[in-house]
């Protein structure tokens, strides 16, 4: 099919592979022996799929959506911001973490099939290096599947 110069096509992930990211976040949860909220979203920031364990904050459900929409919708994992914010100005250090939607902390990662991104997880719940854990294990169980 010839590409439309005035019609976007976006490939996004689909349910069945935003269950196996999923249950691959779930499970490297168990192995760290802590509770987490998950949740996966498009690349137009509609969750496709969710989870909150037994234990995890109830906070967390809302943070785990913020950071999937925040590693969408930068196209980059919510670890990075640390670093990132150091170069700029402090009105956006400032400003930028106040943002509705924005979590700018460890636990969110893109997914992508190739070089296309096709969503993206959050993790909330643990430790930020234990969020990090668990939702890079959702990356590499896509990457598997792909």
């Amino acid at each position: 099919m010839e590409k439309n110069p005035w019609v976007n096509q976006v490939s996004n992930i689909r349910l069945a592979l935003a269950i196996q990211a999923l249950q691959a976040a779930l499970q490297k949860a168990d192995e760290l022996k802590v509770s987490i909220s998950v949740a996966i979203v498009n690349t137009a920031g509609m969750a496709i799929h969710t989870a909150h364990m037994e234990g995890a904050p109830f906070q967390c459900q809302d943070i785990a959506l913020k950071k999937a929409l925040t590693a969408v919708g930068f196209s980059a994992s919510t670890s990075l911001w640390q670093e990132r914010l150091k170069s700029m100005s402090t009105m956006v250090q400032q400003g930028l973490p106040l943002q509705k939607g924005m979590a700018l902390f460890g636990g969110g990662e893109p997914f992508y099939f190739g070089a296309e991104l096709i969503g993206a997880i959050g993790v909330s719940g643990a430790s930020e290096e234990q969020d990090i854990l668990c939702a890079k294990a959702a990356v590499e169980r896509i990457k598997k599947m792909l």
